[in-house]
């Protein structure tokens, strides 16, 4: 991932480029105004600011964008930070933290269960 962090207001941008891409800028400045409030000008300069970053390009005419990287490696990058910054790099100790405080349903846990033994049985194969 680039060296630059998104800022969470930048994401908020990001998410719109990446359901939608290639995407216009006032087309992205249409979705997130009346969910922010913020104004056209606010999001242009987010949208600036993501470029000059190297997380989105810009295509004229139009003020076209796309994603210069994927959300999965968006989420990657961000996982590993919070685990870092909040767990020591342990995520056992982020699953121990949320089971203690009930975050999961009973449905999410049985869905949990699936993905760790699917994992297991993938591990087992190779």
């Amino acid at each position: 991932m680039a060296k630059k962090e998104l800022q969470p207001s930048e994401l908020k941008v990001m998410h719109v480029i990446w359901t939608s891409a290639p995407i216009k800028a006032s087309e992205i400045a249409a979705r997130l105004a009346p969910e922010t409030g913020w104004s056209k000008n606010t999001i242009y300069t987010l949208l600036t600011r993501a470029v000059n970053k190297g997380f989105v390009q810009r295509t004229d005419p139009g003020f076209i964008c796309s994603p210069l990287i994927s959300r999965e490696e968006v989420q990657r990058h961000e996982n590993h930070t919070f685990l870092e910054r909040l767990y020591n790099g342990s995520a056992k100790q982020l699953f121990a933290r949320m089971i203690g405080d009930h975050a999961f349903s009973p449905e999410d846990l049985a869905d949990i269960r699936a993905m760790i033994d699917q994992e297991e049985g993938a591990h087992h194969t190779s």
